[in-house]
């Protein structure tokens, strides 16, 4: 818990030495141009001159190759693509991204996109848990996601799914003391290894699960 208050203390001063205009409170930034949706719960936002990736905190989409997955990331580009919105940080995660709600004229994004069924309460880090009322209210109605019959919380695809991945990687004769860059691998099946049992995050740089892109998504 102090590990993650120091980071992101470290991350807000940056911020502030960045674009003092743009902060208004304790961790709540104004008037922030959301500049990209990567997928239906991460965006890129502008903060001063930099660019910063925001999860959206307490939810979890489809990711974009599991079904709903597009659709939650066209449902969040036609919310705040291109808009100004607040960003109210309560966390900054393992691979530095903005743990954040958006609001948008007083609307609470993460929270329309429960109610519209395009996401899942993240329940592992939910802190609000009247959350689960407009989950529950999207399911009863059959909204978004929920009218497509059966449904895999994104956490439990991406599990079964680095599963699947990984069984070609059993014969990779690597080690974990290796720490190489995507442009010392010749194979996906090495940066699987890398990823998967060595945790090395920085083969994924957009955190979308596939590593080296250029290896892995020929």
């Amino acid at each position: 818990m102090l590990k993650g208050k120091m980071k992101l203390l470290v991350f807000f001063c940056l911020i502030v030495s960045l674009s003092e205009s743009s902060f208004s409170s304790p961790y709540h930034y104004k008037e922030v141009r959301i500049t990209q949706v990567i997928d239906g719960d991460t965006v890129v936002a502008q903060l001063g001159e930099k660019s910063v990736r925001v999860r959206l905190a307490e939810i979890d989409a489809p990711e974009i190759g599991q079904p709903w997955g597009l659709n939650a990331k066209k449902a969040l580009e036609a919310k705040v693509l291109g808009s100004s919105v607040t960003i109210e940080v309560i966390d900054v995660d393992r691979y530095d991204r903005l743990v954040a709600r958006l609001i948008l004229d007083n609307r609470q994004i993460n929270r329309e996109l429960v109610s519209e069924g395009h996401v899942w309460v993240y329940r592992r880090y939910m802190r609000d848990e009247s959350l689960l009322v407009n989950e529950t209210i999207a399911i009863k109605n059959k909204i978004g996601l929920w009218a497509t019959g059966s449904q895999i919380a994104p956490w439990e695809w991406r599990r079964g799914n680095r599963t699947e991945r990984f069984k070609s990687t059993r014969k990779v004769a690597r080690s974990c003391d290796e720490k190489p860059y995507c442009r010392d691998l010749k194979t996906c099946e090495d940066a699987l290894f890398f990823l998967e049992i060595c945790h090395l995050q920085r083969l994924d740089g957009d955190q979308d699960g596939v590593p080296c892109e250029a290896l892995c998504k020929q």
